[in-house]
């Protein structure tokens, strides 16, 4: 009877002991469902922090661009007010020197990029003689400068800087093809040049400004400067902005109505640079109303 007693005894503190494991874990595991249940809600609502963030910043980035659209169209609406005093004083920086007789045709030299080398040199006047050479950025063209020898021209084209500015400040840009001037005009001392400034690209923010940097820097530093005349492309632009149909499908260089757009630009300033009506024009008073926005005195474009 003894024995059986100690049993019991035992039995019952065994359940009692299993209960109270019972018990405690299940009041762990009520715990544990709450933190659970807590950490869950903690994740949604960063989740829901995380999507406003993220709004807020597309929102921002979409400001900026616009912020970056509008900057672009100041600067060419800054640049285009420079044409008008740049055309009003060609005629004067030119006439002593470029008042030539029309039966002997003036000798034009154009060092150009890739768009250049798409123009008919044939076709582009029938007023002058232009000689086309091809050099896809400055280093070149300062080398076909040197190594040129049977042409004597009386105008020397630039269209060189637009490869130059991707990988070049607009700084370096500037003084390198100052030092392309400088070369032509000592080696052609009766010549003239013009430097057609770079024209209107999408394929990138960044290098589009850096293009109009350029050719503000120019027309600053050409202001005055009676060899030099430069001839500006705004007529590409629409509202401050480029124009995509004169762009090929890589956003950089022209596409085919691009390329014509820029013969017909060099052609007015050639012929503002030399002092030569447009053809089947009554004078330069109409030429110079019919000449494309953005023309100036100047300097060379790259593409």
């Amino acid at each position: 009877m003894l024995i059986k007693a100690q049993h019991e005894d035992q039995m019952k503190c065994h359940n009692q002991i299993l209960e109270e494991t019972r018990a405690e874990m299940k009041k762990v595991l009520t715990t544990s469902n709450s933190e659970i249940d807590f950490l869950s809600v903690s994740l949604q609502t960063k989740n829901e922090e995380i999507d406003k963030l993220t709004d807020t910043l597309k929102r921002h980035t979409q400001h900026l661009e616009k912020l970056q659209e509008e900057n672009i169209s100041l600067r060419s609406q800054m640049i285009s007010r420079f044409e008008d005093f740049h055309l009003v004083n060609a005629d004067t920086k030119y006439s002593d020197k470029s008042k030539l007789d029309i039966d002997n045709k003036p000798t034009i030299i154009l060092i150009g990029t890739s768009n250049t080398k798409r123009i008919n040199a044939e076709k582009l006047s029938p007023s002058f003689t232009t000689n086309k050479v091809t050099a896809f950025n400055l280093e070149e063209t300062k080398q076909a400068i040197l190594e040129i020898s049977d042409i004597i021209p009386n105008l020397v084209v630039f269209h060189s800087l637009t490869n130059d500015l991707k990988i070049k400040s607009p700084q370096q840009c500037v003084e390198e093809i100052q030092d392309i001037v400088k070369l032509a005009l000592q080696k052609w001392q009766n010549s003239g040049c013009i430097i057609s400034l770079t024209t209107p690209r999408l394929d990138s923010v960044i290098f589009n400004t850096n293009g109009q940097i350029i050719n503000a820097l120019l027309k600053q530093i050409y202001d005055d400067n009676k060899d030099v005349l430069l001839v500006d492309h705004g007529n590409m632009l629409r509202n401050g902005n480029p124009i995509a149909e004169l762009l090929s499908q890589d956003k950089f260089h022209l596409s085919d109505s691009g390329v014509s757009q820029l013969s017909a630009n060099l052609k007015r300033g050639i012929h503002t640079a030399l002092n030569i009506p447009m053809p089947n024009s009554r004078g330069r008073s109409k030429s110079r109303n019919t000449r494309g926005r953005g023309r100036g005195r100047g300097r060379g474009h790259h593409e």
